[in-house]
């Protein structure tokens, strides 16, 4: 496809989440089985101090099925919840210095999703491979970060689901 409007499309210039931060991210959908329309949901923030020479960090969420909008809100991310649920801007982010991925994975959580109930993964490793795509669709839109380092991180299961990837 055309790299250059997928990323266009990607890019959050409508602000969604209007905090004092003027944030770049990037969201969308990464097909990874056209025949399923299986599409994996992403998030993605470039570091905000020095994006051309900061590592890549994967995000993967502690549950199946579990968003990873979970891991932006409430842990590593640059937005967080007040007492009344209004978003604002965190302190301490993982964004500062590090570009931060998100993907909802497997097909079926948060935001992703296919067209056929025998798209979703069933094991660790049909779970990895839904991953393994995403990561090499957004090298490829994202291109300029293949250099950088990339580290996969998560909480509790994606200890166990790390390795497969």
């Amino acid at each position: 496809g055309d790299l250059v409007k997928a990323r266009a499309s990607a890019e959050d210039s409508t602000k969604l989440i209007r905090t004092g931060k003027d944030l770049k991210s990037y969201s969308g959908f990464f097909t990874i089985d056209e025949s399923t329309n299986s599409n994996l949901f992403f998030w993605f923030f470039p570091a905000q101090e020095n994006p051309d020479k900061a590592p890549v960090i994967l995000w993967v969420n502690d549950i199946p099925g579990f968003s990873s909008l979970e891991g932006i809100f409430l842990e590593t991310g640059p937005f967080e919840l007040d007492e009344n649920n209004a978003v604002k801007d965190r302190n301490i982010t993982w964004t500062k210095t590090h570009s931060m991925l998100y993907i909802d994975a497997p097909v079926g959580t948060g935001f992703s999703f296919a067209n056929n109930d025998n798209a979703f993964a069933s094991n660790s490793d049909e779970e990895a491979i839904e991953i393994y795509e995403a990561l090499k669709q957004f090298f490829t839109l994202f291109s300029e970060f293949q250099p950088r380092d990339l580290y996969l991180a998560g909480e509790t299961y994606a200890a166990t689901l790390i390795p497969y990837i």
